[in-house]
């Protein structure tokens, strides 16, 4: 397993969720976040979602910050080539889509793929990352 974290931030007129209501927007996020893991992955959890909306506007435009954390394997990338370009790319293009549909537009800042100290599959210590 290796831990997925994503940084983004949304600017539009009007979000589908509302600030006002920051708890439901997160777990819409959740929610959809899920079936991305499992879409790409064939599991995984989703450990954090943050929203962040910003009390004030910016040429008339609302503002949110989004962080996302979750638990995936690697190993089991359903797309070819699973080499971890290709699933930071995969997982940028899936995600964006998702806050799109949300949030108006998305821009994926970071998106970060790290190792578990461990692998327990092989019992050996991973050493790479982005």
């Amino acid at each position: 397993m290796g831990t997925l974290q994503i940084q983004a931030q949304c600017y539009d007129k009007f979000f589908e969720v509302m600030p006002e209501e920051v708890e439901n927007a997160e777990l819409a996020v959740e929610d959809a976040f899920s079936q991305i893991l499992v879409a790409l992955f064939g599991e995984g959890s989703v450990e954090e979602v943050t929203i962040y909306f910003s009390t004030h506007t910016v040429l008339d435009l609302q503002h949110c910050a989004i962080q996302l954390r979750a638990n995936c394997s690697y190993s089991n990338f359903t797309l070819f080539p699973p080499t971890l370009e290709n699933i930071r790319l995969t997982v940028e293009k899936y995600v964006s889509a998702l806050l799109r549909e949300l949030f108006g537009s998305a821009n994926i800042e970071s998106v970060t793929l790290s190792p578990a100290a461990y692998d327990n599959e092989s019992n050996r210590v991973l050493s790479w990352g982005i």
